[in-house]
């Protein structure tokens, strides 16, 4: 397999992983495998355009969504009027999708704490059951939510 075949699986793979994970659509899930693959300093909207094969204004707003979500950010470059697209600072990407990782344990927390209240009130039954299975999933949010919040820390560190 030549590395362009490679490269444009792998460009596919990431777009699918890129939609689910985030919530993106295809085309700018596509775009951003390309940003994230790219051996270019940045990709101009002309490259997107080429790339991709998709009409200008969904270019255009693709680039416009990712740029929104501080996925990619731009530049220019001295006496050239493009705009040079590229991936955001990945320890600022990481940081961004570790704390939406230890938001979501935290809300997840929460909840389990207000049923296992109710249950303790109103269903002591339901709560003697659920006790050792809530104990043991606790403290598996509990320690998913330290090892997020040093892995942060550790990043944040290297951007300094």
């Amino acid at each position: 397999m030549k590395i362009e075949e490679i490269k444009n699986k792998l460009i596919e793979e990431l777009g699918v992983h890129f939609e689910s994970e985030y919530d993106l659509p295809p085309l700018a899930a596509r775009i951003f495998a390309n940003l994230v693959i790219t051996e270019e300093d940045g990709l101009t909207f002309e490259d997107c355009l080429n790339k991709r094969g998709a009409s200008k204004s969904s270019i255009s707003t693709s680039l416009n969504l990712l740029l929104q979500m501080d996925f990619v950010n731009y530049f220019t470059k001295s006496g050239d009027r493009k705009r040079y697209f590229k991936v955001a600072e990945k320890n600022t990407f990481f940081i961004k999708k570790l704390n939406r990782s230890l938001n979501q344990l935290e809300r997840e927390k929460e909840m389990i704490l207000k049923i296992t209240a109710y249950n303790k009130q109103y269903r002591p039954e339901k709560h003697e059951e659920n006790k050792n299975k809530i104990t043991v999933y606790g403290k598996c949010i509990s320690d998913m939510t330290t090892s997020l919040k040093t892995t942060i820390e550790e990043l944040k560190k290297q951007q300094k």
